[in-house]
């Protein structure tokens, strides 16, 4: 096992779980068993600390809900989440606490595009775009040139591959050429869900600032590989009392049934 992610386990308190070719960080809070349970899903060490945090003052303060932190170390995530599905238990949501925000400014995702790949790059049609999106994306990004919103949010540039051929992003709507492989497929998070509206809550609440629902630009695989455990997902990033105010509302979302290995 790799002594690194040994000791970044013994630092977070957490338990290293086996998937092959790596691993998977399983950072549990539990406080009693078939609690209703939330997911919180980092990209690096430090995405967890504000949640887990966030966990030990609610947890404190008497509510009843579990938390799980997870770490993929040098694995496939979507492999290691399968595998491990039984061991990780109910979810009540899952949240990406990792992702690019765009400026680091209070933000929820919209929508995320897809990877796809090709021998040789090809035209892509332009994302279909909205006039109220467009307005939502200019008022947050004023230092953006028309150029790179383009190249970013409506007609993504092709990247060389390290193995050969070439990889893009793929926004939703976007018809797909010939000869062209999908290898993420892009996704629409929920606007108006239960889940969306209290985490936009909490953030508005504890920044005071204005929260929108944009597109967000980034590599989507580890919020698609969430989507494989439960349906209600969202990228969520907030300091300590936001979380705090996030697990105590999503502690009264309806819970699924609860399974694990333990059962």
């Amino acid at each position: 096992m790799n002594p690194a992610a040994l000791r970044l386990a013994a630092e977070l308190d957490a338990t290293l779980l086996s998937t092959g070719g790596g691993g998977l960080l399983l950072v549990e809070r539990i406080t009693s068993h078939g609690l209703p349970q939330v997911a919180v899903l980092g990209r690096s060490p430090e995405d967890l600390r504000a949640p887990l945090e966030a966990a030990a003052q609610v947890q404190a303060g008497g509510l009843a809900l579990n938390v799980v932190g997870l770490l993929a170390v040098d694995c496939d995530l979507t492999a290691a989440l399968d595998f491990h599905c039984r061991r990780i238990g109910a979810l009540v949501a899952a949240l990406d606490a990792g992702l690019p925000w765009l400026g680091d400014r209070p933000m929820l995702a919209r929508r995320l595009p897809g990877r796809i790949f090709s021998p040789t790059p090809v035209n892509l049609p332009p994302v279909a775009m909205g006039p109220l999106e467009r307005k939502a994306l200019a008022a947050h990004l004023p230092e953006w040139s028309e150029a790179a919103c383009e190249a970013t949010f409506r007609r993504p540039r092709w990247q060389s591959c390290p193995g050969g051929g070439f990889e893009a992003d793929l926004w939703t709507g976007v018809p797909l050429p010939a000869g062209v492989v999908v290898r993420v497929s892009p996704l629409d998070l929920p606007t108006a869900a239960p889940l969306s509206d209290l985490l936009r809550r909490a953030l508005r609440m504890t920044t005071g600032l204005p929260v929108p629902m944009l597109p967000l630009p980034g590599d989507p695989s580890p919020l698609h590989a969430l989507r494989r455990i439960t349906p209600d997902i969202a990228a969520f990033r907030g300091p300590v009392a936001a979380w705090e105010a996030a697990l105590q509302g999503m502690a009264a979302l309806p819970a699924p049934p609860h399974f694990c290995a333990r059962c």
